[in-house]
């Protein structure tokens, strides 16, 4: 436990103040100092809120789940290279979209909205990469924090095919009950509720957890399965933080998942420093006698200054070297939005997939899961082996045509269908 005055249950009094006071004194340049000049509009915005009661999110259909909310103490299943089904009609659900041996997914936190465009001009440099901004309401449209954006911006930027994900409201600038915050449900559902009211149409779907900027708001240790069970409620998924970038497919921790920012270093060093993080070596994604092999690698970073800094700051110089990796093995790569990879992989986790009939002419195939079907509707790749006589094929799920791709293995062909769980049967036919 640390030493700031807190209450019975945890929270900071209003006594913290005083200790924050006291540093940014002697310590202008600091995000203590910065909080303590923006106190009185906190307190103001707080303000608007007096009285909320935390809403009650809608209940998942019977026998469905809102999340996979357990922490994974073993492997929800063995882990193994590529699955080739041995007969015509027989299935499997890939791994990861498109067959691809592993996942990689690349965040920006706090909006850093004058560093966008340069992401957007890196992104096509890259084939269009899936980025994901992961933002903080409270300072959207005031035009008093910069690089905050405006919902207009926001709304732009999802239309353009990129995600976003809730950073919370405050992103814990003053966590002080006396000043007027209303806690962890709060964080979590209000800044859901703003952002879905203003991106039209866009829905959020994953929390990415904040981390204090002042030392005495750091979420304590006794909160954090509150903090957890808050974003379980609301979200599909939540992102953690530390020095793991790497999480293991069979074992993901859905409501804190793995990711790094200050670790893409030693992701990317073969001498990794600490010695403890050499399991994080990127190149164990394809690496079979390493438990991090076939895994999902989930970075994040921060302001880069337009970019003017992606030359010279180390953290960004090896930020920029990951994106080389992933463009040297991009055959190998998924590299999804953190909300898709996250779908997916509770998707995958949970499902059933049924051959209902195989037959020269036809194949007709029953995929399910356990999560919501409402919240969880991104496709899964299913690998198909089909008859040899076939040379074309379509597909279909409820009488909707689906994405497919046919390849070969071994002198036979297979399919890679996109189709969600719960929509219905899948039909292949030949052409």
């Amino acid at each position: 436990m640390d030493n700031f005055p807190r209450d019975a249950n945890g929270y900071l009094k209003v006594e913290v103040w005083k200790l924050i006071e006291e540093y940014a004194k002697t310590n202008p340049n600091t995000n203590e100092a910065r909080s303590v000049t923006r106190r009185a509009e906190g307190i103001q915005y707080l303000a608007k809120y007096a009285g909320w009661v935390a809403p009650q999110p809608p209940a998942p259909p019977s026998g469905k789940l809102r999340n996979l909310a357990e922490k994974p103490v073993k492997p929800r299943f063995l882990l193994t290279g590529k699955s080739w089904p041995r007969q015509g009609g027989e299935a499997s659900v890939c791994l990861w979209e498109d067959d691809k041996l592993a996942a990689m997914s690349l965040g920006i936190d706090d909006n850093c909205s004058g560093d966008v465009e340069f992401w957007k001009g890196l992104s096509k440099k890259y084939g269009q990469l899936n980025i994901t901004w992961n933002l903080v309401v409270k300072g959207i449209d005031t035009g008093k924090e910069a690089n905050a954006g405006t919902w207009n911006f926001w709304r732009a930027l999802t239309k353009e095919g990129y995600h976003v994900a809730s950073h919370s409201v405050t992103h814990c600038s003053d966590p002080v009950p006396a000043d007027g915050w209303l806690g962890y449900d709060w964080e979590a559902s209000e800044s859901k509720r703003l952002m879905d009211a203003n991106l039209d149409g866009f829905v959020t779907k994953v929390f990415v957890y904040p981390g204090a900027g002042v030392g005495a708001f750091a979420t304590p240790r006794k909160h954090v399965e509150i903090y957890r069970q808050a974003a379980g409620k609301y979200y599909a998924a939540a992102r953690g933080g530390g020095a793991f970038g790497i999480n293991q497919a069979n074992m993901i921790d859905y409501l804190d998942i793995h990711s790094t920012t200050g670790g893409v270093e030693s992701l990317l060093s073969d001498t990794p420093n600490p010695a403890w993080m050499a399991d994080q070596k990127i190149k164990n994604l394809f690496d079979p006698n390493n438990k991090c092999y076939r895994g999902w690698a989930n970075i994040f970073i921060h302001f880069i200054n337009q970019g003017k800094d992606f030359d010279t700051n180390p953290y960004d110089i090896a930020y920029g070297k990951l994106l080389a990796f992933y463009n040297d093995h991009r055959e190998d790569l998924w590299t999804g939005f953190f909300d898709d990879v996250a779908l997916y992989g509770q998707e995958r986790d949970t499902a059933t997939l049924v051959t209902d009939e195989a037959s020269s002419r036809k194949i007709a195939l029953t995929l399910t899961s356990r999560m919501d079907p409402s919240v969880f509707n991104y496709p899964l790749t299913v690998k198909v082996r089909l008859y040899d006589t076939w040379r074309s094929i379509t597909a279909t799920q409820d009488g909707n045509v689906l994405p497919v791709q046919m390849i070969e293995y071994e002198d036979h062909a297979y399919a890679l269908v996109k189709a969600a769980p719960d929509r219905g049967q899948v039909i292949l036919m030949p052409k």
